[in-house]
């Protein structure tokens, strides 16, 4: 039944493959720069994450993303720049983003910020189409894989940030890309409003006392087309070291979120997803670890700390 569901989901996509299409994690709250490109200019040091999640496990050619990101400032301190990688598969599909970010800073006040930024993107499309499972009818379709190939895209975010309080708006694809299959496949790319997503995420800071932190955040997602996503994240932290929390998402998934911090420049987090509706009847949830990484080299410590909830 499971390979059975999973053949149809990968035919499915295999069709019709669209370049808008990002990759999904649970942790994004605590490294905002792999969701909008703006956030990165609200750090004011080089810093990271790496990531891989592994979803609906007990599938076969089940969802798998890996990746990486890193930031730094540049010049007088109001530009900063970021690369991201990632690799995205699903079945027989293989998707490689490589991101090159730059983002510029306002400092409206002593203790806020606000910034301005622009991603461009290459995606990198490759379908093994000889591993699909047939039923034994010999189909041209399924006797050779596609080429690689590659098609650009841009990313715009806007960001406000305080110590306690954020807010962002990003556009994670300006461009619409397609493969198509007319004698051959290729990709096209347009320009096309309807198609692109829209993600408005916020956060806030409750500081409870000198020990015990609540950070609540939330994530809303338009696509046209689809019916509008939301999550609402939720996590008490314990001498900003130890945090555990909840996710829910509004499409049907619930995930426990928890982190560590291994000292002032290393944490972890981890996430477990279970999905409410009749998928997780056939799955055991979802897996997803992330590490990230803060250096403060000689600068004393921002005045306006970066959010990481």
């Amino acid at each position: 039944m499971r390979k059975l569901f999973l053949t149809i989901l990968v035919l499915g996509t295999s069709i019709m493959i669209y370049g808008q299409n990002q990759f999904h994690l649970s942790q994004y709250m605590v490294h905002h720069p792999l969701i909008n490109p703006a956030s990165v200019g609200a750090f004011e040091n080089l810093n990271g994450a790496l990531f891989y999640r592994s979803q609906w496990v007990g599938f076969d050619g089940a969802p798998q993303v890996a990746g990486f990101n890193i930031n730094s400032p540049i010049g007088n301190g109001n530009s900063n720049i970021g690369l991201t990688l990632s690799n995205d598969r699903i079945g027989v599909n293989n998707m490689t983003d490589i991101s090159g970010n730059y983002a510029y800073t306002i400092k409206t006040s002593l203790k806020s910020k606000l910034s301005f930024g622009l991603s461009g993107t290459l995606r990198m499309n490759q379908s093994n189409y000889s591993e699909v499972e047939t039923n034994g009818i010999v189909d041209p379709s399924f006797q050779a894989n596609s080429p690689t190939i590659i098609m650009p895209n841009f990313k715009f975010g806007a960001y406000y940030n305080t110590r306690k309080f954020y807010v962002g708006l990003a556009i994670p694809n300006l461009l619409h890309n397609d493969i198509v299959n007319n004698g051959g496949f290729k990709g096209e790319t347009s320009f096309d409003v309807s198609q692109m997503h829209f993600f408005l995420h916020s956060g806030y800071k409750f500081e409870l006392n000198e020990r015990f932190n609540l950070n609540v955040s939330t994530l809303i997602k338009q696509v046209s087309g689809a019916p509008i996503q939301s999550d609402l994240n939720m996590i008490v932290e314990f001498q900003r070291k130890y945090g555990v929390g909840f996710s829910y998402r509004t499409g049907g998934e619930i995930a426990a979120l928890a982190q560590f911090s291994i000292n002032q420049m290393f944490r972890l987090g981890y996430s477990y997803d279970y999905t409410l509706n009749n998928l997780g009847n056939y799955s055991s949830g979802s897996h997803e670890i992330m590490f990230i990484f803060n250096v403060q080299g000689t600068k004393a410590e921002p005045v306006i700390e970066a959010p990481r909830f």
